[in-house]
């Protein structure tokens, strides 16, 4: 019986098979790990971390990446989800009290929104640079601002990606049942990838003697 050639792994319809089930299996890991939601910080991370390798290398394996990924992040990725968390909890707390208050304290309602606008620009960057580059998390959130601010139309654009389906889920709420099934497919593995097209080519310049061995072909 004559072989098949479009079934083989290496026919463009065997990638796109070999990516999509990628996609779904590291999407299906990270929602796993939404469920004690403290560990939503590391599955972030590990989602980002295969993800990036999925770009660079074309082809990985989720189930051995992703745990690898969320093993070696696991204390930092954590500990940056939780001052988030925290610090996104105190500027509610300080929105709300200002919202009421009038004259001078009305107006530090901006200065916490840009405290807002610049904790969210930070974590847009924050987990892919832990999956990428060794450091701790001060030395993470250093490289967030060196990479946000190298060019700020990725900036927006990595924003809009990750902001824009959340938002039209939000809105269509008389579809919720489709999105919420999308979103537990594929819906958080497949923004990171795009995601992962831009900043790709922001840390790859980087990516030298200072990047982790997970970058090194397996």
């Amino acid at each position: 019986m004559r072989r098949l050639s479009f079934l083989d792994n290496d026919s463009k319809f065997g990638q796109i098979c070999t990516w999509t089930g990628t996609i779904i299996a590291a999407n299906l890991l990270f929602i796993v790990t939404l469920i004690p939601i403290v560990t939503a910080g590391a599955g972030l991370c590990a989602l980002y971390y295969t993800m990036l390798k999925l770009v660079r290398y074309k082809e990985v394996n989720p189930f051995r990446v992703f745990i690898r990924g969320f093993r070696e992040n696991f204390k930092t990725a954590t500990l940056a989800w939780v001052l988030l968390l925290l610090f996104g909890l105190f500027l509610a707390a300080d929105l709300r009290i200002c919202s009421f208050m009038s004259g001078m304290l009305h107006g530090c309602v901006y200065v916490i929104y840009a405290a807002g606008i610049a904790a969210g620009v930070i974590a847009l960057y924050l987990f892919p640079v832990m999956a990428s580059f060794r450091g701790g998390l001060f030395a993470s959130v250093r490289n967030s601002m060196f990479f946000a601010g190298k060019n700020f139309l990725y900036v927006l654009i990595i924003a809009c990606v990750t902001t824009v389906p959340m938002f039209m889920t939000y809105v269509h709420a008389d579809m919720l049942p489709l999105y919420a099934f999308l979103w537990c497919l594929f819906g958080f593995a497949l923004t990171a990838f795009c995601n992962s097209l831009l900043l790709m080519r922001l840390f790859a310049p980087h990516l030298t003697t200072d990047t982790r061995p997970s970058y090194q072909s397996d």
